[in-house]
C-alpha cells in the first residue's frame, strides 16, 4: 500500500539525520527543501546524498496517483559554507505553495493510516480517489480530490478515537526539523491563529479570522474560500485538524460546531478537550445558506 511505502521512507529518513548536521537536502532549482526531508540534517554528504535519493522516491511514490505533484530535485547542500538556497518549499509561487501543502498533507495522512492501522480505510480512500479522478478536469484538482477522499473514508469508516491518532500521526510527521522532538509551548489561541494564517498562506483558504469565543470557552474561526467547503451539510475539517495539531501536540481540541454564513464563508468553533469531535468532518449547524446563490463553491 502508498501509505506503508510512504511511511518507510520516510522513517529511513529519520534515521539518516543529525540533529545539528552540517548538511540539508534541497532542490537545486528552487533551493527549497521538500517533504519528507524538509528541517532535517545529516552529518555528512553521503548520508545526505541517501537522503536525497529516498526523497525522490517518495515524491515518485505520491505522483503514481497524482501527476502534479512538484518535481524537485533534491541535492546535498552544505548549509554552513554561508552560501544561499535553503528556502521553504514553494515560497515565491502561490500554485506551488497550494499543491506541496496538499501533497505534504496527504502523503502524512497515508502514512498515518499505515501507522495506525487502518488499512480499510486506506484502501477506501485510493477506490474513492481513483474513481473520482477520471472525470477531475483541472490537473490542479489532483490533490485537492485526495484529500477530500481521504477525509471522507475516514469519517465513514473511523470512529471518532480511531480518527484522533491519524490526527496526530499526521501531524507528527509534518512538525518540521527533529519530529520526535516537541516544539516550544505556546497558548492555544496562539497555535490556532498560526494555523490559518499558514492555511491562508498556501491558499488552501482564501481569508481568515480567529477570536476568542464569546462565552470565553474556546475559539471562533471565520473562514472564506475555504478549499474543502462542500454543500452537502457538513464541512471537512481534517487538514484544519491537522495543521493546528502541528502547532499543539500535547493540548487536545475539538469542532464544536459548522455555520455557513454565505459568501463562501464558514463560521468554526474550536474548543478546548480531549474529547474528540469533528476533526475529520462536522455537520453544519445550519445548513439553510448553503443554497444561497452567493454561496455556491
Amino acid at each position: 500500500m502508498v501509505g506503508a511505502t510512504l511511511r518507510d521512507i520516510r522513517r529511513h529518513v529519520d534515521c539518516l539525520s543529525a540533529r545539528n548536521g552540517p548538511y540539508a537536502v534541497v532542490c537545486g532549482r528552487t533551493g527549497c527543501e521538500p517533504s519528507p526531508v524538509a528541517g532535517l540534517r545529516f552529518d555528512d554528504r553521503d548520508t545526505a546524498a541517501e537522503a536525497a535519493e529516498a526523497t525522490a522516491e517518495y515524491r515518485a511514490t505520491l505522483r503514481q496517483y497524482d501527476p502534479q505533484v512538484p518535481f524537485y530535485d533534491p541535492l546535498v547542500h552544505d548549509v554552513e559554507d554561508g552560501s544561499s538556497g535553503v528556502a521553504t518549499a514553494g515560497e515565491a509561487d502561490a500554485r506551488l505553495r497550494y499543491l506541496t501543502f496538499c501533497h505534504d498533507v496527504a502523503g502524512a495522512i497515508f502514512e498515518a493510516f499505515s501507522d495506525v492501522g487502518l488499512r480499510r480505510v486506506e484502501t477506501a480512500a485510493m477506490e474513492t480517489y481513483l474513481t473520482l479522478a477520471e472525470v477531475v478536469e483541472d490537473r490542479d484538482d489532483f490533490c485537492l480530490t485526495m484529500l477530500w477522499s481521504m477525509t471522507s473514508e475516514l469519517a465513514y469508516r473511523a470512529d471518532p478515537g480511531e480518527q484522533l491518532p491519524v490526527v496526530d500521526t499526521a501531524a507528527a510527521s509534518l512538525r518540521g526539523p527533529r519530529r520526535s522532538d516537541r516544539p516550544a509551548a505556546v497558548r492555544p489561541g496562539e497555535a490556532i491563529r498560526a494555523a490559518m494564517e499558514h492555511l491562508e498562506w498556501v491558499g488552501f483558504v482564501g481569508s481568515q479570522s480567529v477570536i476568542p469565543a464569546a462565552d470565553g470557552d474556546g475559539w471562533t474561526v471565520t473562514l472564506g474560500e475555504y478549499a474543502l467547503a462542500e454543500r452537502t451539510g457538513r464541512l471537512p475539517t481534517l487538514p484544519i485538524a491537522i495543521a493546528i495539531a502541528q502547532r499543539l501536540p500535547e493540548t487536545g481540541f475539538r469542532f464544536t460546531s459548522a455555520t455557513p454564513l454565505g459568501e463562501q464563508r464558514w463560521r468554526l468553533r474550536i474548543a478546548p478537550g480531549d474529547a474528540p469531535a469533528g476533526l475529520v468532518c462536522i455537520d453544519a449547524t445550519d445548513d439553510e445558506r448553503l443554497y444561497d446563490s452567493d454561496s455556491a463553491y
